[in-house]
């Protein structure tokens, strides 16, 4: 009796704990508003890459989940060899768009954005791609000896340093909406100028399931950015944890320097490759 009194005060307690509990709102100190660049220019295989898209918003306090589109700006790209110019025209709200851009390999390119009395400037080469040289399916190339996996084999590029993205998007029983992504970044140590097998591993991949496949050659700088986000989006926000840190780009401002943008200017070649499970 005595056990089943001290347990039924221990329940009430807990009860008690539970709905005395407020949703207390931290006042934090909201910090300057600053400019997000979204400046991928993607030239995918099989295309002329001439339909280019770059995105434009603003950063907002922590409770504000709305996006903020950056709005009237004034957009180029330049090819440094030719001095050619690619207007870009707003076409949505924070939406910037050409349909008229020529990407050459090897040739480097200037972005420059006029927005709220401040140019901001960043150059970038696009660089090829690596050649996909096939797709299989096996249970035995991942981590688990039970879980299915497709395997990617791609050529690594000869007597050269490369740094490497490869983006798998799995959708399931063939269907349009993604059930699953993955992005991993790599630099070619222990792999120069050999054939390579790169594996995706889930183990809900049957039949019919849809692995679409990005293949892209990326520069050392766009390596440790793309490698920061991802660690700060693995970061533990325990108690113990250490503060998020804000990643910078290659975007600079040129009318002042210290209210710097967010985002990336990148060119990229990239091979795709689209894989039906078996």
């Amino acid at each position: 009796m005595k056990n089943t009194v001290f347990k039924i005060i221990a329940i009430l307690h807990i009860l008690n704990l539970i709905s005395c509990q407020d949703v207390v709102k931290v006042d934090l100190e909201t910090a300057r508003e600053r400019l997000v660049i979204e400046a991928l220019i993607n030239w995918e295989n099989g295309t002329t890459g001439n339909e280019q898209t770059i995105k434009l918003t603003k950063t907002s306090s922590f409770y504000n989940n709305q996006i903020i589109p950056a709005t009237g700006a004034n957009m180029v790209i330049k090819n440094l060899n030719t001095q050619q110019e690619f207007d870009f025209t707003e076409t949505q709200d924070g939406i910037y768009q050409t349909s008229n851009f020529i990407p050459e390999i090897n040739t480097t390119y200037e972005l420059e954005v006029g927005y709220n009395n401040a140019v901001y400037k960043a150059t970038s080469t696009l660089l090829d791609a690596p050649v996909i040289q096939g797709v299989t399916q096996s249970i035995t190339n991942g981590l688990s000896v039970e879980d299915p996996e497709v395997n990617v084999i791609f050529q690594d590029f000869e007597n050269q340093t490369d740094w490497y993205r490869i983006v798998f998007n799995y959708y399931k029983n063939n269907e349009d909406e993604q059930a699953d992504y993955e992005d991993n970044v790599f630099k070619d140590d222990f792999i120069e100028g050999n054939s390579v097998t790169l594996f995706y591993e889930n183990e809900e991949l049957q039949a019919n399931d849809r692995i679409e496949i990005k293949m892209y050659k990326i520069s050392e700088r766009y390596f440790n950015f793309i490698t920061k986000l991802q660690q700060q989006a693995d970061t533990d926000f325990g108690p113990f944890a250490l503060p998020p840190i804000n990643v910078k780009g290659n975007i600079i401002n040129t009318t002042k320097a210290d209210n710097y943008p967010y985002g990336y200017f990148s060119l990229n070649k990239i091979n795709t490759a689209t894989y039906l499970f078996q």
